[in-house]
């Protein structure tokens, strides 16, 4: 059995290797105009079918150290648990793993779970997996950050969206001027390259702010402080980090705390994690842009139970993203 699959995902490999995938190039989660936000999809398709049988999902996620992962983790159990399905949550150990996640998907789609929530490392590593899964009439549903073109539906913040929101953030907290740097993810990933994008584009319209440096820490606390120290060496009138994770942005803090400069430079980080929201109760951190990583997980197994209860849902379900500082803390329950 194990023998057939690894052949016929070697073929699918082959083949998506010489012929170009058009689904692929034309799906953005982002840009996508078959959307609805999370907080809309129960008046539209009522409420979540109650099965007839339990379900069972396979979940495969991007790291299993990094605390926003942990916590979507615990938003999917929950969701497991309300809606009488069980759930099987793996990850690989880093975000670079991405030969290690496919290895994950393999083994996963011979356990012929109900149905599959994934996050892939990169738009395509999980792609010969999915296209088994989707022969065999498994559902994908494809959670934050990277997108799987042959998803059923993407459940997730808009990438794009959250740089927006950093930059208007940062521009207000500086005053409109002075020097910015940026700390990316992993390169050449979806999630960094488009909280990048959406960062630097809404940045511009600001003249009298210079982004003076744009370098990756591979969303990695002590990468993130090392990229940190380095950019303050070199810029040291620095007025804003804005960073594509909290881990990142922790890190920032710790260089900052290193020269001196800690609450004197405005930092930013992403996605709402436990250890943020202390930093920003201590007066380190400045903001995070939270992405709710436990209603992120917990919508997207509400998604794949709807899926399975037989509701056609549209490509995107947006969940929420705001901006979250010392001021606002309280309205979002921190």
């Amino acid at each position: 059995m194990k023998k057939s699959l690894l052949f016929v995902v070697g073929i699918i490999l082959i083949f998506s290797m010489v012929m170009p995938v058009a689904a692929q190039e034309t799906f953005n989660p982002d840009t996508e105009k078959d959307t609805i936000p999370y907080s809309e999809l129960e008046a539209k398709f009522g409420p979540v079918p109650k099965l007839d049988t339990k379900v069972s999902i396979g979940s495969i996620l991007k790291n299993n150290a990094n605390e926003f992962w942990l916590m979507l983790a615990e938003g999917m159990k929950k969701a497991a648990n309300d809606f009488n399905a069980s759930i099987d949550i793996q990850a690989t150990r880093t975000e670079t793993d991405t030969a290690g996640q496919l290895s994950i998907a393999e083994t996963m789609i011979q356990n012929k779970y109900n149905a599959l929530v994934l996050s892939p490392l990169t738009n395509d590593n999980l792609n010969p997996a999915v296209q088994v899964a989707k022969s065999d009439g498994i559902p994908i549903i494809n959670c934050n950050c990277e997108y799987i073109a042959d998803c059923d539906t993407f459940v997730g913040g808009l990438q794009i969206e959250i740089g927006h929101k950093a930059a208007d953030y940062i521009a207000e907290k500086i005053g409109g001027k002075g020097k910015v740097a940026i700390i990316e993810g992993v390169p050449g990933t979806f999630t960094s390259i488009q909280r990048v994008a959406g960062f630097s584009e809404r940045i511009a319209q600001y003249p009298d702010i210079e982004v003076v440096a744009s370098q990756p820490a591979d969303y990695e606390v002590e990468k993130g402080m090392n990229v940190a120290s380095n950019i303050l060496t070199t810029t040291p009138d620095l007025a804003a980090f804005y960073c594509c994770n909290d881990n990142m942005a922790l890190g920032a803090v710790e260089a900052l705390r290193a020269a001196n400069l800690l609450g004197k430079v405005v930092v930013v980080g992403v996605d709402g994690t436990g250890d943020a929201y202390k930093s920003i109760k201590a007066g380190e951190l400045t903001a995070t842009v939270d992405q709710f990583p436990e209603k992120n997980g917990y919508a997207a197994v509400e998604v794949a139970i709807r899926i399975l209860g037989g509701q056609k849902l549209p490509k995107v379900v947006s969940t929420p993203i705001e901006v979250v500082d010392a001021n606002n803390m309280a309205e979002f329950g921190k």
